[in-house]
Formats: C-alpha cells, sequence, structure tokens
C-alpha cells in the first residue's frame, strides 16, 4: 500500500524537523526578588474564615531598597469564575520591615487561593503563594467555614476560650459548630472594619492596648453590627486610659470587691459555686440590659452601640476566682453568643445550616435573593409548558409522521423530507420564541435597605443589584450612593461592591464545594472594591451584585420617646430623611404600632419628613408584635349561658415562596421576634446582622418603613442606569427612655364583661379578632 502523498512530500519533512526545533511554550514564572522577601501571611484570623464574608489578608514583606509594593488575592466567586481584588499600593521609602492589608471574599467551600506580590511600576511578580485544599505542602493556610459555624477571636490568650492553634489547622476537624482563633500579635488585627466581617464576635480581656486605626476598625465595625465582648476587672486603670473606654457606652466608676456572684452562676447555667473574692469594676449604664448582677451593682451587661452590641463583663477571666472556676466554660460561650436566649444557639445554627430543604430555599437571605431575580419584563414559559411541548414534538416526528406517511399517504420514502422539515421548524420556531420570551435588552432590579441609629448617627447601607444580560458578554459596573436625606449629586460616595451568593449547597450556591484549580481569566476589583471590571455575564442570563456602605449623619432623626415595660410608647419624633416614610410600623418591647390606612387617603397615613408627629396620634393602632409578624387571628367562639366564650388562635403560614421584598424585609428585620425557625421554617443565619430583635431586647424601638426616593446609581460602562424601579426600605433604631408608669387607665372589668355579653348574643356564633389587636 503506497502512502499518502503528504507523507512523500519533502515539505513534510522540513516541517517536522522544524517542529522538533522549537523550544516549548512556557508561561511566565514569578521573579524570585532578591530585594523583597515574604516573613508570614496571613489569611482571615489564625487561617479561618467564612465564605461569603470579606476576609482580611496580611502580609508581612522586608525590603532591602526602596520600592511601591501591591498584591492580589485571587479566589472563586460562587459560579466558579476566578475573581481578583488588588490591595492598596504601600510605597516602602527605605530598606525595613513593612505590613501590607487588603481583602477578598471566597464564593465557595475548599477554595483555593492566589497571592501575588507585584513591584508596582511594572506589575512584575515578585512572588506567588498558592493554597490548595487537600494538598500536601501549601505555603499558607486558609480553610473557609460555613457561616452557620460561630468565628470568635480573642486578642491574647483568655481562659475558658480554646483555640486554634495555626499549626493545628491541617488536622482540624471541620465539622465543630464553633471556632475560637487567637490574635497573638496586634499587628494582625485589620485596620478597615470590612476586615471584621467574617468574625461573629470579638473578645478583649486584659490587653486594652488597640490603638490608632486597628480600634476605629473595631468601633466601625460594633457600630454596624458587630459583637465585642469587653471584660474589665482589676486592671480597670489601663482599660480607662485606653481609646475602647472613649467610644463604649459604658460607666466604669471605679471597683468593688465582690463576693455574691450566684446571678452570674444563674447566667452560666451551672451549679458550681464561684468561691473567693473578685476585685470587678463598678458599672453604670443608661440603656441595654443587666444580664448578672451582684449586691453593689451589675456584673454583666450588654448595651447597644450603633446597629451592634457590647457586651461587658465586669470581671477579669483570667484572674482568681474565675481562672479556676468549673463553670468558666460554660460562661464564656455565653458571653460570646449574640444571642441570650438559647446557650445551644451555635449547635442549632450548625443543624439549620447543614438541613436539606426540599424547596432549596433555607435561609431568609435566598429568599431575598430569589426575590431579586424576578425581571418583570422578562416573561418565560414554565417548565411544565416546556415539558409538554417536548412530548406533543415527540409525538409529530414519531407516530404521527408514521400514521401519515405510511398509513395515510403509503410512501415511506418521503420520510427523508417530512422528518428534516419538522426538524427544522421546530428548530426555527424555538429560536424565534426564545427571543421573543427572553428578550433582547438588558434588565435590573434594584434594592436599598438603609439602617439608621439615631443615638450615633450611625449609617448602614446595603444595595441588591441583578442585572439580566442580552449577550454574552463582560461588563464594567460601578455604584454611587447616597445618604437617605435631602442631598445633592456631589454628596454620593463610592459603594463597596462584590458578588451575591446563595447561602446554600444547592446549584449556584456557596457551600458547593470548589473544584479543581484556579483557572481561567479572573475578572478584577479596584482596590477599594467600588468597581468591577471584566465581570462575565451569560446570554439571557443573571448576575447578582451586593453592594453595601457606611457613613455618619448625625439628627436625621430626634424623638423623645418614653417606653413601659409592658410595651406602650408616648411622645414624639421628627425626621429629617429625603421624604416621607410610607407603609410604616414601629415596634417596641412586645407591641408594634401601625396605621390605619384609608385607600383613598393613604398620605394620611405617612409619616411626614421635617414635621413633629405623634405616636398616640389619631389614625395609629396597637397590637402584639408576635401576633402582627405571625398573620395570627383570635377567633372568640361564644357559648351559650356563659359570661366569655373560648379563644382560638390560629396562625398563617409563612410563605417561603413569596417574592414581596416589603413582607421578606419585614419578617428578616424581627425574625427571632416572630418565632424564628419554628414560624418561617427558614433560618437567618447569612443576614443574621440586619435581624434586629436584640436592639428590641436592649430596650430601644426600631420604625421600619418604605421610602420613595432611590440611593444609588449604577453605572454600567460608564453609562447609567434608570432609577425608576428602585426601591429603598428603611430601618431607625431609636432610643426610649425608660419609664414606670402606666399610660393608659385601666378598664373596668364589669364593663369589658357586660359588653362581651351583648356582643355574644348579638352573634353567638364566633368573631374574628386580629391577635393582640387593641380591639381583641
Amino acid at each position: 500500500m503506497k502512502s499518502p502523498l503528504v507523507f512523500r512530500s519533502p515539505l513534510f519533512y522540513l516541517l517536522f524537523f522544524l517542529l522538533l526545533q522549537v523550544q516549548p511554550l512556557r508561561l511566565p514564572a514569578a521573579e524570585q526578588s532578591e530585594s523583597v522577601a515574604v516573613d508570614q501571611v496571613q489569611v482571615g484570623f489564625g487561617g479561618l474564615y467564612k465564605v461569603g464574608r470579606w476576609v482580611p489578608v496580611t502580609l508581612n514583606v522586608t525590603t532591602t531598597e526602596a520600592i511601591d509594593l501591591q498584591f492580589t488575592i485571587t479566589a472563586l466567586s460562587p459560579d466558579g469564575n476566578p475573581t481578583e481584588v488588588p490591595s492598596q499600593v504601600y510605597s516602602c521609602p527605605q530598606p525595613g520591615t513593612y505590613q501590607l492589608h487588603s481583602l477578598f471574599k471566597a464564593g465557595l467551600m475548599d477554595c483555593p487561593l492566589k497571592i501575588r506580590l507585584l513591584e508596582t511600576e511594572t506589575q512584575s511578580i515578585l512572588q506567588e503563594f498558592t493554597y490548595t485544599p487537600r494538598a500536601a505542602q501549601n505555603q499558607f493556610t486558609g480553610i473557609g467555614l460555613e457561616q452557620s459555624v460561630e468565628l470568635w477571636a480573642t486578642i491574647g490568650k483568655i481562659s475558658g476560650f480554646q483555640t486554634v492553634a495555626e499549626e493545628d489547622l491541617e488536622t482540624l476537624n471541620q465539622n465543630l459548630n464553633r471556632y475560637t482563633s487567637l490574635i497573638s500579635d496586634q499587628k494582625l488585627l485589620p485596620e478597615n472594619a470590612y476586615g471584621y466581617d467574617t468574625l461573629d464576635t470579638l473578645i478583649v480581656n486584659g490587653d486594652y492596648s488597640v490603638s490608632g486605626a486597628k480600634n476605629r476598625a473595631i468601633r466601625d465595625w460594633v457600630a454596624n453590627g458587630g459583637h465585642l465582648v469587653m471584660c474589665v476587672g482589676n486592671q480597670l486603670e489601663d482599660y480607662q486610659k485606653s481609646e475602647f473606654a472613649r467610644w463604649i457606652p459604658v460607666k466604669t466608676p471605679g471597683t468593688s470587691r465582690v463576693r455574691e456572684m450566684s446571678s452570674l452562676e444563674l447566667f452560666a447555667a451551672v451549679r458550681s459555686r464561684i468561691r473567693g473574692v473578685a476585685t470587678a469594676a463598678r458599672i453604670e449604664i443608661e440603656t441595654g440590659e443587666v444580664l448578672a448582677t451582684s449586691l453593689d451593682g451589675p456584673l454583666l451587661v450588654r448595651v447597644p452601640y450603633g446597629l451592634g452590641m457590647v457586651t461587658f463583663l465586669g470581671l477579669d477571666l483570667n484572674t482568681s476566682p474565675l481562672v479556676g472556676w468549673e463553670g468558666l466554660k460554660n460562661l464564656c460561650p455565653k458571653l460570646a453568643y449574640r444571642r441570650i436566649q438559647s446557650g445551644g444557639t451555635g449547635q442549632k445554627n450548625m443543624e439549620l445550616g447543614k438541613r436539606i430543604s426540599q424547596t432549596g430555599i433555607s435561609e431568609l437571605e435566598t429568599q431575598m435573593f430569589h426575590s431579586q431575580q424576578n425581571f418583570l419584563q422578562v416573561q418565560r414559559v414554565s417548565h411544565w409548558w416546556v415539558m409538554g411541548l417536548i412530548l406533543v414534538y415527540l409525538l409529530i416526528i414519531g407516530p404521527l409522521d408514521y400514521v401519515v406517511v405510511h398509513r395515510l399517504l403509503k410512501k415511506p420514502h418521503i420520510t427523508w423530507f417530512t422528518f428534516p422539515t419538522m426538524v427544522i421548524l421546530a428548530a426555527g420556531w424555538g429560536v424565534l420564541t426564545a427571543q421573543q420570551s427572553n428578550g433582547n435588552q438588558l434588565h435590573t432590579t434594584q434594592l436599598n435597605v438603609a439602617d439608621y441609629d439615631a443615638t450615633t448617627g450611625q449609617l448602614r447601607g446595603r444595595f441588591y443589584l441583578n442585572l439580566y444580560s442580552p449577550e454574552t458578554r463582560r461588563y464594567q459596573v460601578k455604584v454611587m450612593s447616597q445618604i437617605p436625606a435631602p442631598t445633592t449629586t456631589s454628596d454620593t460616595f463610592p459603594t463597596h461592591l462584590c458578588w451575591n451568593g446563595l447561602p446554600e449547597n444547592t446549584f449556584a450556591g456557596m457551600y458547593r464545594s470548589a473544584e479543581g484549580t484556579i483557572t481561567g481569566p479572573a475578572y478584577q476589583f479596584t482596590p477599594d472594591s467600588s468597581e468591577i471590571e471584566n465581570l462575565p455575564v451569560l446570554k439571557w442570563g443573571t448576575k447578582s451584585l451586593l453592594g453595601d456602605w457606611s457613613q455618619q449623619q448625625p439628627d436625621l432623626l430626634t424623638s423623645d420617646l418614653t417606653g413601659t415595660s409592658l410595651g406602650q410608647l408616648s411622645g414624639k419624633l421628627t425626621h429629617r430623611f429625603s421624604g416621607p416614610l410610607k407603609e410604616w410600623v414601629l415596634a417596641y418591647g412586645n407591641r408594634i404600632y401601625l396605621p390605619l390606612v384609608n385607600p383613598e387617603q393613604l398620605e394620611a397615613s405617612y409619616i411626614p419628613a421635617n414635621q413633629s408627629w405623634d405616636i398616640n396620634g389619631p389614625g395609629i393602632e396597637s397590637r402584639n408584635i408576635k401576633g402582627y409578624l405571625t398573620r395570627s387571628v383570635s377567633r372568640r367562639i361564644a357559648a351559650r349561658g356563659a359570661n366569655a366564650g373560648n379563644v382560638v388562635t390560629e396562625q398563617t403560614d409563612y410563605n417561603t415562596f413569596s417574592k414581596n421584598a416589603y413582607e421578606i424585609l419585614k419578617m428578616l428585620t424581627f425574625h427571632e421576634t416572630a418565632g424564628g425557625f419554628g414560624y418561617t421554617g427558614l433560618s437567618n443565619i447569612a443576614a443574621e446582622q440586619l435581624d434586629l430583635t436584640e436592639q428590641l431586647r436592649l430596650g430601644r424601638a426600631v420604625l421600619f418603613a418604605r421610602l420613595g426616593t432611590p440611593l444609588s446609581q449604577v453605572q454600567l460602562d460608564d453609562e447609567s442606569l434608570s432609577q425608576d424601579q428602585q426601591d429603598t426600605y428603611l430601618r431607625v433604631v431609636i432610643p426610649v427612655k425608660r419609664s414606670n408608669e402606666i399610660q393608659y387607665e385601666l378598664p373596668s372589668l364589669e364593663e369589658d364583661n357586660k359588653k362581651e355579653k351583648e356582643k355574644a348574643e348579638e352573634s353567638p356564633n364566633q368573631q374574628d379578632t386580629p391577635s393582640g389587636s387593641d380591639k381583641e
């Protein structure tokens, strides 16, 4: 057999010889610079962090010459795309040791990480470090945890907290419900409030020397919803000189000798006695909750600061008599948990985070995510309709074609024409209907949630942005926001922007395990994460983004509200927001206040701006807050011959498939008050800091309302998008002065019984009344 002509051609052998001489293609490797050495790489807190949260990264470098440095962190987003976050540019003007800080966010469990140290001017790679889970050798450690896991950090060694050593991370049991990281070197503390986003609680005991930018970062983190535990005992003088004492709303006028600490034993839920005499800091608070007390005053309190909390213990955990107390291991977790009611909160959260949901929705944040994926302009047919069309198509090209060709026409060879014709027609019809139903325009949904603390003037904003793309392409996204007050366009500020992931282990969820390594082109963030470049979106696909910001703006709301232990409120407030507050509800204690709405006079139910508004004014009713949130109805069934009938209360089931953002946000705001998972069937772990139930426990009122003005402006490829469909919701935490007086005169029981008897005689069957209402 003769060889093909191509193998007999001299040109073939010449090309083959040239290919053998060509060196294989090599990618540029990282230059191992002798002028810069990296001494330490720290990811998260002791190598631990949470997926879906901002994570701090610290590099300790030593230079032998003047140089400008920058480093990048590459991780995977929930959809598997690499994301690259650069740090700011650090100038090293002379040889020495420097510390470089940055942030990143991982979107998958077991996420590989890559850190590159760059020379700023040439952007050449000086050093490269990688982490791959379960690899034999890694240059640093970064273990991602689910958001249902409690992650705490202590500044210095504190008795009662079992910390995880960084050298033990390789053999770490990742099935625990809580971990405590030890911060042995304050230099590793983040200098940005976002650096503490991955933490649930920060504990300080004895070492109060954190100052400067690091202390301000902790303060801002607490004001935006963080939780700080401060323990002060015989080192009161050091605490009073620290920067912590300047902003923590707890007065410590001196110390006292305490013997009786049974209240602290009761809080720890242990039978072991605290034996001995302790030196305790005297505690004075204006608002908050006393958790444990002694004969000389409070020992343990929890007070609000901004939108967060500070738990203050007037004892030192590292000194006697607590250091040798058997119940210390029970006390410390109770101090660290954000919620006080349940000692097993961490275990419960772990179980809720791992359960399998039949609906695919196990978190309130997931329900909020799906509500923003609803593009009204895109009218897609249901899955059942598609399955029905497939069945009809199979019937047409199969049995129907056979009957027509073989039985009626009796020309089987025509199938060579009819079959491809029907396939082409079906394909053409499918393409046409796909274009019509999916559309060829860009669509967005935009939602703003702004939280305001009237005491400190702290503002916290969240911006949900969802893009629907008519084509496969990469976008450049930037968001500018403004405070919810009368402002001009010059008062806008950048928004901290990133992808938004599902806190689930389902498709496109963050709790799936990452596969492989970081490959493919990455989309980039700017150093302050205010812009995203080269964001990939598939044709007729969506991309969900989440922005957040914080600002200080005092005097947006002033009030003189006074409340009682029965949840009764009186007083007036004046707000200076950018418009009237619509569809408002005001919660305090176990009561909620809401307007009686007349559809023909909606404006009468609004809270106007720049006007004094009375909570006890006309057209306002009060109800039990849990009955209102669960939409409970009390049904009184009258019995003949009796003064009072039987009362039956029924709750309305929570709709996990609802896409009403107003109702979802209202439930997210008061989730624990409504009964939590027991009522909704959903946990609120991912957005726990947005649940303001603890603010109600600490004696403050919470106002939830709709605001008619947009707060954020989206720039897509340098073009501003329309704000017409942007919804804005406002949540305000208001201080309340506590009063022991009862505002309203109690009604006469004889008169009430007489009225009930008359109603029962007029309507002997039954009568429905909203549960907990004033009419109940």
